[in-house]
């Protein structure tokens, strides 16, 4: 399919412009800050007719991946604009969708497609939570202007992700999933006030308040000992690579090195395949399946779709290797669950593991191809296009697949630990505060200097 026949449509939608002068590092920080602000005010104002909602615990996942806050205008979060990368990054992937990424006119398309689609997605997404969760009055004006309030947030949301995008630093996507994660870990950790159940919310006044009056309960850490490490393992992780040395072919004794990070897909397979599992609770919601409570009322349709979507999503498994739970995993359904789930949420991180390299440039081919234009060759090996290529098809399919499948592992046992903030909030908040500190460092090393800035291609 061509998507040409949308170029029309697309000069019509609102785009923010690419700044035509250098902007300076104060500046970026100053349109990131502001972005980063105006997501936690928007995530505490409510639709008109709509207040506060209990969520239940099989959904919490949910808001962690999708940077959402349910109930509020941002109750879908950037789940329009991940699903919409998903959708279309399969399409183009399976060849079904024409376009070449490789040129600016294409790239253009592209993005002005996913906006297009991001749009009409959040209007499916509203429903779907609206109904799911029945928020505000089910009157039937009432549900149609709470459903545009909601859908109208996701949107500010791809513009204010454009905005970081091209005047800030780094992603605003990025931002807005370590944004609610960062918030999400500190308050439960710290919070001093106290919950419905009369008890302290933060996990650690809570312990000292225990430990004083001599109940000490070290069981009660367990969730913020297994955050700090796999936070520690994901940094190592991210620190790990492998360097290919490279050489200038016209200049002896000049050369560098090509990094691999162990972590070569980045954190873009677990966020793609925790939206889509996300999805799934979502619309099963809609379909009036609740995986947190399921009814006996159910329908055999609707029980098929509570089978199947309970086996690919975590539900009430999260935290399941705290000591106190431990005894659950006696039964042999419980352990069952726990392997389709891994086996599906790894799977589905090689599968777009494998589709984000090829279609971001990573790629065997691609990677061979900057390095030539970049007068730059494999030492031993004569200065060919095609020899760099045979070279890094040794590592990069294969470190694809391996990081792949390491950060699949990773977030399931987090999830297993009862981190808190989940670990894919977790996995994927160090690696988006990791790469934040690189384009932090680039930034401050481009305003150092004009010349180098140059060199960067800034200018």
């Amino acid at each position: 399919m061509n998507l040409e026949f949308l170029r029309p449509v697309i000069k019509y939608i609102p785009e923010i412009r690419l700044p035509r002068r250098h902007v300076p590092f104060k500046e970026k920080l100053g349109w990131t800050l502001a972005v980063l602000a105006l997501f936690f005010i928007m995530g505490v104002v409510y639709p008109v007719g709509v207040g506060p909602t209990s969520l239940p615990p099989a959904y919490q996942q949910f808001q962690m991946i999708f940077a959402s806050a349910i109930g509020t205008i941002i109750s879908t979060g950037i789940g329009p604009i991940v699903t919409a990368s998903i959708v279309l990054q399969l399409l183009v992937g399976a060849k079904m969708i024409e376009i070449d990424l490789s040129k600016t006119e294409g790239k253009a398309l592209f993005q002005g497609t996913q906006k297009i689609l991001t749009v009409i997605i959040a209007f499916f997404e509203a429903s779907a939570v609206v109904f799911g969760f029945r928020l505000g009055s089910m009157a039937h004006p009432a549900v149609e202007f709470t459903i545009f309030q909601i859908a109208l947030g996701s949107i500010l949301l791809m513009y204010m992700d454009e905005i970081v995008s091209k005047w800030g630093i780094g992603s605003g996507i990025g931002l807005f999933i370590a944004g609610g994660v960062s918030q999400q870990i500190i308050t439960a950790s710290f919070n001093p006030l106290r919950g419905a159940t009369g008890d302290l919310a933060g996990i650690i006044p809570r312990f000292i308040e225990l430990t004083v009056s001599g109940n000490f309960d070290i069981i009660l850490l367990f969730p913020l000992i297994a955050t700090i490490v796999v936070f520690l393992v994901v940094v190592f992780g991210e620190a790990m690579r492998l360097e290919i040395p490279l050489s200038y072919g016209g200049i002896r004794g000049v050369g560098g090195r090509y990094p691999l990070k162990f972590f070569y897909v980045s954190n873009i397979p677990v966020i793609l395949a925790s939206a889509l599992l996300a999805n799934v609770q979502m619309w099963t919601s809609f379909a009036g399946v609740n995986l947190d409570t399921p009814s006996a009322e159910m329908n055999i349709f609707q029980r098929i779709i509570h089978t199947i979507a309970s086996y690919a999503t975590l539900g009430n498994l999260y935290g399941i290797v705290m000591p106190d739970r431990l005894y659950i995993l006696l039964d042999p359904l419980v352990v069952l669950h726990l392997i389709i789930y891994t086996i599906i949420f790894v799977a589905l991180c090689i599968l777009f593991g494998k589709f984000w390299v090829e279609t971001t440039g990573l790629g065997a081919e691609q990677v061979a191809d900057q390095i030539q234009k970049g007068g730059m060759q494999i030492p031993g090996f004569r200065r060919d296009k095609r020899v760099v290529e045979k070279v890094l098809n040794r590592y990069i399919p294969q470190i694809t697949i391996i990081s792949s499948v390491a950060i699949g592992f990773l977030a399931v046992g987090a999830d297993l630990l009862g981190a808190i903030g989940s670990g894919t909030g977790i996995l994927l908040t160090v690696g988006i505060l990791y790469r934040l500190y690189e384009e932090i460092q680039k930034e401050q090393m481009a305003d150092m200097n004009p010349m180098f800035r140059k060199f960067m291609g800034k200018e």
